[in-house]
């Protein structure tokens, strides 16, 4: 079967080939011992903190409490004068919890829908219902401890404000109830950043297949190809399935390298299965990104060099080694799509983290595999097409 041919021929030569190894398992891992040094330990802080807030309060007499709240945050400032906090106003605790597990933000406040109701009660006296807010975090980042100690000094200093402005009695303090997020007591700057340099190894098969395919387009060995009759659908399935398969040992190697490194991996053997699939299919895209860069160039040191050009700054559109920010461009499903979330490295950087840092299952992530899949299938079709085209205009 010719497909299972260009499965062999390809893992000899990539065997043979130490540059290519080197840049696709040798140079993903030093960077991941290169992050794992300088982020193992304890997080450093940030200027500016990202956080959630979920504000479920109704007005009372057209009167906001929880509002009041929000621009006293929203108006803290650091030193320097620059803003403390990035408020991101989620409209739901789950659309909340997904951008702290993604680690778009570091915490999340979440204000119940009777807050300004218990807040007059208590001023008038009428109830001793205590008006309470939930701040949930991985508490043990600093960054995370700062924004909880300076939450906390705003909502007394506003508890304070509220006694003396409304009212001539004693004010009980507002209740600022502390959530750990699960399992994440032990994370380290470097357990975010791990799944990233993951999906930074699979992004680098961009540069090894364009160099490999374009070295064969270039010397003659896909025109003898041609010649045993191979079809073009046999070549690039048998190219699919061999980097598809690299994808796996790259998960595999990566995740156990940053184990070493200090990497808190939740999930145990289904996470590990789960990751794999989805590195199997996070480098569809990956290998139909190659196919299109190779039809849309004439020599290896063009492909080569544009392949570069795209994956390196992908890896960071991705999110593989800083958090990105808010960039909404629609709402679908009671969910803020960003812009970079139409990357399918971003899916499966989402995914992985889902998988190895939180230990959920596949009911978690089967959208990201749904989405990857799609637009994965979208950009093969589209690279069938142009390297078709060049290889009937060329031979």
């Amino acid at each position: 079967m010719k497909t299972i041919d260009i499965i062999t021929k390809n893992m000899k030569e990539l065997i043979r080939d130490k540059k290519n190894l080197f840049f696709l398992l040798l140079f993903p891992i030093i960077f991941m011992l290169v992050f794992g040094v300088a982020f193992g330990g304890d997080s450093t802080t940030n200027p500016t903190i990202d956080i959630a807030i979920v504000n479920q309060d109704v007005d009372v007499n057209n009167h906001s409490y929880s509002q009041m709240l929000i621009d006293n945050i929203k108006d803290v400032k650091t030193n320097d004068s620059k803003k403390m906090f990035n408020i991101i106003e989620a409209d739901s605790q789950d659309h909340a919890q997904k951008l702290l597990e993604s680690d778009n933000v570091s915490c999340i406040l979440i204000i119940p829908d009777d807050f300004s109701k218990n807040m007059q009660e208590e001023i008038t006296k009428q109830s001793n219902n205590t008006p309470q807010i939930t701040f949930k975090a991985d508490t043990t980042q600093t960054n995370n401890m700062i924004a909880q100690n300076v939450i906390d000094n705003i909502i007394n200093e506003y508890s304070i404000n509220i006694n003396s402005q409304l009212t001539s009695t004693s004010f009980n303090a507002i209740k600022l109830n502390i959530e750990g997020l699960e399992g994440t007591k032990d994370f380290t700057q470097f357990d975010y950043i791990a799944p990233g340099l993951i999906i930074f190894a699979i992004l680098m098969t961009v540069t090894t297949v364009t160099s490999s395919i374009s070295r064969e387009t270039e010397n003659g060995m896909l025109k003898r190809l041609k010649l045993s009759y191979m079809k073009s659908s046999d070549y690039i399935i048998g190219n699919l399935a061999t980097w598809c398969i690299m994808g796996i040992i790259q998960v595999i190697i990566m995740l156990l390298v940053a184990v070493f490194m200090g990497f808190h991996w939740n999930g145990g053997l289904n996470s590990l299965l789960l990751a794999c699939l989805v590195g199997f299919i996070a480098t569809i895209p990956s290998v139909a990104l190659a196919l299109i860069i190779v039809s849309l160039t004439s020599s290896v040191d063009q492909a080569t060099n544009l392949s570069a050009i795209i994956a390196v700054p992908l890896s960071f559109l991705a999110g593989s080694f800083f958090p990105l920010p808010e960039a909404y461009i629609c709402e679908f499903m009671g969910h803020h799509i960003q812009i970079y979330e139409l990357l399918p490295w971003n899916q499966a950087l989402t995914a992985l983290r889902q998988l190895l840092l939180y230990g959920n299952g596949i009911e978690a992530i089967w959208i990201n595999i749904l989405l990857i899949l799609i637009i994965g299938i979208i950009l093969l079709a589209i690279s069938i097409l142009l390297f078709k085209h060049k290889i009937s205009t060329e031979y």
